[in-house]
């Protein structure tokens, strides 16, 4: 069988794919439910600029992650590359996929360029950001806007135990650009089976210390606050007043309720959690949004001792 050449290989694809120029893809773009536009370039090039609430996946991933992106079969889409080429081939395995209705741009980004239509550049995430943030960039629940909004959004974590842990280790992972660690202890041998951001060399360190240094390791970019010192009702609205929202990991009821109080009066969103042995218990309040806060729930806190912590 006699090999094809690049050319015949473009022509057969373009014969499958439905091409459409710049002008009707902006003009697709205006309406009130445009079509999904899929950019498969590289993260380098994606850092150049791309079109405004375009999903981004690397052209080489789609066949791993179309079944999330895009549980549509029948939603309407548009892939477009650097110049055109290679959205064609990645549009033919989306339809071999059996998705109905792929086209493709034109001449891809460039000639939405040269055509003098916008791209989204300004606050771009850098080339490492990209490869850092990427997996969680293709979930269309997150995308590059909602990645520039973690790396904008303040977050205070309270408690670097059981709970504070895992929590600040997947925040500074994710991106979050400031992360605030408040605790007042110690690691002790006793914290390490479940306290997963403290090491055996860590023991006798303050707890904040101890965490910072893991954090640093697990993302350098992240602006890091260490808070050492209890939360107590002379500090508490000064310490959550600079922040986006608080995560309360701490262990006890008093600094749960005080800090349900001063997000309360502060305006915060506060995000609650406990565990104890096999159970545990999350929530969001959020009273400066319309909804309840801690103590509409539980008006007064447990007795000191009647309840685990």
């Amino acid at each position: 069988m006699e090999d094809k050449s690049p050319g015949q290989l473009i022509e057969e694809a373009r014969a499958e794919v439905e091409e459409i120029s710049v002008d009707e893809a902006y003009r697709l773009s205006l309406n009130d439910v445009p079509p999904i536009f899929l950019d498969i370039r590289e993260p380098e090039q994606v850092a150049a600029g791309y079109i405004k609430n375009a999903v981004f996946v690397r052209g080489d991933e789609v066949e791993m992650h179309a079944r999330h992106l895009l549980p549509d079969e029948e939603a309407p889409m548009l892939l477009y590359c650097g110049e055109g080429v290679r959205s064609l081939f990645t549009a033919l395995t989306l339809k071999e996929m059996g998705y109905k209705n792929v086209r493709t741009l034109a001449g891809g980004l460039k000639a939405w360029i040269e055509a003098g239509y916008e791209i989204q550049s300004d606050s771009l995430l850098t080339r490492e950001q990209l490869n850092h943030y990427s997996r969680q960039i293709i979930l269309k629940e997150v995308g590059i806007e909602g990645q520039k909004k973690l790396l904008a959004a303040k977050v205070l974590l309270v408690g670097a135990g059981g709970l504070g842990s895992p929590s600040g280790l997947y925040l500074a992972a994710s991106g979050v650009g400031t992360l605030g660690i408040a605790d007042c202890d110690r690691v002790a041998v006793s914290n390490l089976n479940r306290q997963v951001i403290h090491a055996y060399d860590n023991v006798g360190e303050r707890k904040v210390a101890s965490a910072l240094e893991a954090l640093r390791r697990a993302n350098p970019e992240v602006n890091l606050i260490g808070i050492d010192e209890r939360i107590r009702p002379d500090n508490v609205l000064e310490t959550v007043s600079g922040y986006d929202i608080v995560l309360d990991g701490s262990d006890n009821f008093a600094t749960k309720y005080l800090l349900n109080d001063a997000c309360y009066f502060a305006g915060k969103p506060y995000v609650y959690g406990g565990a104890t042995r096999f159970e545990g218990q999350a929530s969001l309040f959020h009273p400066a949004g319309g909804g309840p806060c801690l103590r509409c729930i539980w008006p007064t806190p447990p007795i000191d001792g009647l309840v685990p912590t």
